[in-house]
């Protein structure tokens, strides 16, 4: 009896056992059901680049080759992509216009939400909510209202459902990251922006994604104030970071160079009521020039250089005023093109002729940018200023970078030299600091002041003509 009991005894624990393992492996495959893997793109600080204006070669970035950079990852899993701010170049009108091609290129690549940085938040408010009406992605910022009534101008966030989940999008700016608010616009502190929607944007969503045009101490601040963010994507920033920061429950990221790099998390999403970003995985791209540039982003590009050729500017307007002039303070000196500085200046005009910018206009020309004022002003002497270039078409004797462009309007030093008058008008010296206000970032090779100025160095006439 007492070998039966046992042998009874054993085989149901073998059983129980079995059972036990069937429910282990039955509660695994749950939690794994529970589990999904999602993929975030997100970029700040595109200024504007559709595409990389071709001034040199080697040139990185651009939102065409993020298109095809993004379509050659083949995302199997949910993706979500985002803009944290900065898209817009400036405030002009032809900055506004080129936004609403930004956007068109941001829906093509599917992305979500494009939130508000600091040089969107310096537009009139009527602007920016006419730009919102007509924007081809949704533009969110809790952190944007009217000066007045201190309402939300835009949608303060998203909820985008993406496979079963449903990812709430906050956007904010820092009003640090704002030089001057525009007209008709005030800017909430972080914290007041965060404080009206978080409650009850996170009974709605699985998680929160927040997009902080701010700067590094203050993410890292927000991420300490509420546990309610999964993820932070930013800034306002100098550069890229390089691996995932953690702060409190938030992962930290951020990313800015004017479309020259993406980045890109990947990352389970866990729990049942709380969910969770676990298994990070993350990676900044540069958008190398290998990268080939998709082609229906170019036709758009094109689209908008043909809208900006047609279209009057208020920098076309024959009342130009120079935005830089002291109140009150006019100008006596016009720009009179450089081969008026020739018959006094031979040795540095035939300089200037043999360098690369007395063929600056043609680079445009060549590219169909000739119209872009975005371009102008680096491939023209006095653009946007009274008495220098115009578009359309304006003057052929100011196209390309003339000896005016540096050293200022010259017709005052003419004439006086001409009539014989004292001249006490100097021009003022030159440095690489004059150089980089075009030779910087995707408009330059790496700007080395040692290596360029030989090749258009000149000087007085009497110490050029006895070297």
């Amino acid at each position: 009896m007492n070998r039966k009991f046992i042998i009874l005894i054993s085989a149901a624990l073998l059983l129980a056992a079995a059972a036990s393992i069937v429910c282990i492996r039955h509660s695994k495959l749950v939690d794994s059901r529970k589990t999904t893997r999602l993929t975030v793109h997100f970029t700040c600080d595109t200024f504007g680049r559709l595409e990389p204006c071709g001034c040199f070669t080697g040139q990185h970035g651009g939102l065409t080759r993020l298109r095809t950079w993004l379509e050659e990852q083949g995302d199997s899993q949910p993706v979500l992509k985002l803009d944290v701010g900065g898209a817009l170049a400036g405030s002009a009108d032809y900055d506004l216009i080129q936004y609403r091609y930004l956007a068109r290129a941001y829906s093509t690549m599917g992305f979500s939400a494009l939130n508000m940085g600091g040089r969107e938040a310096m537009i009139p408010a009527k602007t920016l909510t006419s730009l919102a009406e007509v924007s081809a992605v949704p533009l969110v910022s809790a952190s944007l209202v009217d000066g007045e009534t201190r309402k939300e101008l835009l949608e303060p966030y998203r909820i985008v459902k993406i496979g079963d989940l449903r990812v709430g999008i906050l956007g904010v700016v820092s009003p640090n990251s704002v030089p001057s608010p525009g007209e008709g616009l005030a800017i909430l502190s972080l914290n007041e922006a965060i404080n009206r929607h978080l409650p009850s944007l996170t009974g709605k969503c699985d998680f929160v994604v927040l997009l902080a045009f701010a700067d590094e101490m203050e993410m890292r601040r927000l991420a300490k104030d509420y546990f309610e963010f999964s993820l932070i994507l930013g800034g306002d920033v100098a550069g890229p970071t390089q691996e995932i920061l953690l702060e409190n429950d938030s992962m930290i990221l951020f990313t800015t160079n004017q479309a020259r790099t993406v980045g890109t998390l990947t990352a389970n999403v866990t729990g049942e009521k709380s969910k969770r970003l676990t298994d990070p995985r993350y990676q900044i791209r540069l958008l190398e020039e290998n990268i080939p540039q998709d082609q229906g982003l170019r036709d758009l590009v094109r689209e908008y250089r043909s809208e900006i050729r047609r279209s009057p500017l208020d920098i076309d307007a024959a009342d130009l005023v120079n935005p830089n002039a002291v109140p009150g303070v006019s100008s006596s000196a016009t720009f009179v093109g450089s081969a008026t500085c020739q018959s006094c200046h031979p040795q540095a005009h035939e300089v200037w002729g043999k360098s690369g910018h007395a063929h600056a206009f043609e680079t445009l020309v060549k590219n169909g940018s000739d119209a872009d004022p975005h371009c102008i002003k680096c491939h023209t002497v006095g653009f946007g200023q009274p008495s220098g270039y115009r578009r359309p078409m304006g003057s052929d004797s100011l196209v390309d970078v003339g000896c005016e462009s540096c050293h200022g309007p010259a017709s005052e030093h003419i004439d006086k030299h001409l009539h014989g008058k004292a001249n006490s008008f100097k021009f003022r010296p030159l440095g690489p600091g004059d150089c980089t206000s075009c030779h910087y970032g995707e408009f330059s090779r790496p700007f080395v002041w040692d290596k360029f100025w030989p090749g258009i160095a000149h000087g007085k006439e009497s110490e050029m003509l006895k070297k």
